[in-house]
């Protein structure tokens, strides 16, 4: 398996959007609106990825295994107010349904926290929809925890979005 990690620029917005909309069809089904959901095309997710791939304040990357679309993620310090320059997010990570539960997404979110420590972060936070059990389970078994903060946002209907935070990652990790 070769297994690629490649900062995003706008010729992998179409990757991109590929990865995010046949994740967001598969995790979100039940939990957001069909007709929102349906608007998660490969095509439609590319365009926002065209504008959003300029943001020089967040790093986006495309994970990719055997040349084939596998992740993305994007990360850079918390977006929250007032928060200390000491603390990373992980804004987003998605991986295609066909790569859940294997290597490939345990090597990508490793990368993630690496690469959050190594541009000097000491804390880690992860926002996550509260009914996205499957995603809250693989945070914990990461060393994420719940730290009891939460928001309401809406995509289609009110939802509740909860942030689980992490100390543990802060050591040596090998990078993938």
């Amino acid at each position: 398996m070769d297994f690629q990690v490649i900062r995003a620029t706008r010729e992998f917005a179409f990757d991109m959007g590929y990865v995010h909309s046949y994740s967001w069809q598969k995790a979100y089904t039940g939990i957001i609106p069909d007709e929102i959901i349906k608007t998660f095309t490969p095509e439609n997710r590319a365009k926002i990825f065209l504008d959003v791939l300029e943001n020089p304040l967040e790093e986006y990357y495309l994970f990719k295994v055997d040349d084939r679309p596998a992740g993305i993620a994007s990360l850079a310090k918390s977006h929250e107010k007032n928060m200390p320059n000491y603390i990373g997010e992980i804004y987003s990570i998605y991986f295609h349904p066909d790569f859940w539960g294997t290597e490939v997404t345990q090597k990508g979110f490793q990368f993630c926290i690496n690469r959050l420590k190594n541009l000097g972060f000491s804390e880690i936070t992860i926002w996550v929809l509260n009914d996205n059990l499957r995603a809250k389970r693989f945070y914990e078994r990461n060393g994420f925890k719940l730290d009891g903060n939460s928001k309401e946002i809406e995509i289609g209907v009110k939802l509740l979005e909860v942030r689980s935070v992490s100390y543990t990652h802060l050591r040596a990790h090998e990078t993938c």
